[in-house]
C-alpha cells in the first residue's frame, strides 16, 4: 500500500475524531469559538499534508497547485482571525496557520541536487557550458554552482538547479545536465544547502549548511559561478587538502 494512502487514512481518523469531540463543546466562551475553528483546523492540516506531496501533481499542475494553497491558506487565516481575538487565539492555532504557510513556502524553494560519488571532485563546467545547456533545454530557472576547476569533497552538493517556482523539472533536463556531471547523482531537495569551505591547519574543510551561515559559500548563482576560477579547465592545486567533517551522504539518483 502506498505509505501516502496510509498516512492520510490515520489522520483522516485522527480529524474524525477531533470533530466528533467537538460536536460535545459549549456554543459559548471560548470552548465554542474553539468549536466554530474546527472547520478551519482541519482544513489547515489537510492542506499542510497535502503540500507535503505536491511533487505527485504534473508538472504543469504544480503552480497552480500553490496558487489554490496560497488562496485556502489565506481564506483560513482570515477566518480564524475573525472567530478569535488576536490576544486569545490559543497558540496551537497560530502555530497550525504558520505550519501551513511554511509549508507553501518550502515549495517554492524545491529543486535538485547534483552530489559526486568520488573523492575529490574537480567540478569540470564552465560557464558557456551551463550556458548551453540552458538554451539546449529552454531552462528559466535558477542554477547555483561551484566554479569550474574547483576542488569538492565527495558528498556535498556541487550543483542546485531550481524550476521557478519550485517547479519539477522535466527528467530530460536532468539526465543532460547529469550527463555533463559524470560521477554525480541527483535528487530532489526541499531547499537549497549551501556549501562553505573554511581554512584549517590540515587544509581547507567543506562543510554543508543551510544558506547564511559562516564561511566562505562555494555554490553562487550561475552568473557567477567560475568568476575566480579558470574557466578554461580544471585547476589543480595538490596543496589544497578537503577534510570531511560535515560533509554529508550523497542522495540516490531518482
Amino acid at each position: 500500500m502506498d505509505p501516502r494512502v496510509t498516512t492520510w487514512s490515520g489522520l483522516l481518523a485522527v480529524w474524525t475524531d477531533f470533530a466528533r469531540a467537538a460536536g460535545a463543546l459549549p456554543k459559548s466562551g471560548d470552548l465554542g469559538l474553539l468549536r466554530r475553528s474546527v472547520p478551519a483546523i482541519i482544513g489547515l492540516q489537510s492542506l499542510t499534508h497535502a503540500l507535503e506531496h505536491i511533487d505527485t501533481l504534473p508538472p504543469d499542475e504544480y503552480s497552480s497547485g500553490q496558487d489554490r494553497a496560497a488562496l485556502i491558506t489565506r481564506t483560513l487565516r482570515a477566518e480564524l482571525e475573525s472567530i478569535w481575538r488576536a490576544d486569545a487565539m490559543p497558540a496551537a492555532l497560530a502555530e497550525m496557520m504558520s505550519e501551513a504557510e511554511a509549508a507553501l513556502e518550502r515549495t517554492r524553494g524545491a529543486g535538485y541536487e547534483f552530489i559526486p560519488e568520488r573523492d575529490p571532485f574537480v567540478m569540470p563546467l564552465t560557464l558557456p557550458e551551463f550556458g548551453a545547456w540552458r538554451d539546449r533545454r529552454g531552462f528559466r530557472g535558477q542554477v547555483f554552482s561551484v566554479a569550474a576547476g574547483k576542488r569538492v569533497r565527495a558528498g556535498v552538493p556541487v550543483v542546485f538547479v531550481a524550476g521557478v517556482g519550485g517547479r519539477p523539472l522535466p527528467r530530460a533536463d536532468l539526465l543532460d545536465l547529469g550527463s555533463l556531471l559524470p560521477g554525480c547523482l541527483w535528487g530532489r531537495a526541499q531547499a537549497m544547502r549551501q556549501v562553505y569551505e573554511t581554512p584549517e591547519a590540515k587544509g581547507l574543510r567543506q562543510s554543508v549548511g543551510a544558506p547564511g551561515l559562516g564561511g566562505t559559500a562555494l555554490l553562487k548563482p550561475i552568473e557567477q559561478a567560475g568568476a575566480e576560477s579558470n574557466t578554461t579547465g580544471p585547476a589543480h592545486n595538490p596543496a589544497a587538502r578537503i577534510g570531511s567533517n560535515g560533509a554529508l551522504n550523497a542522495r540516490g539518483s531518482l
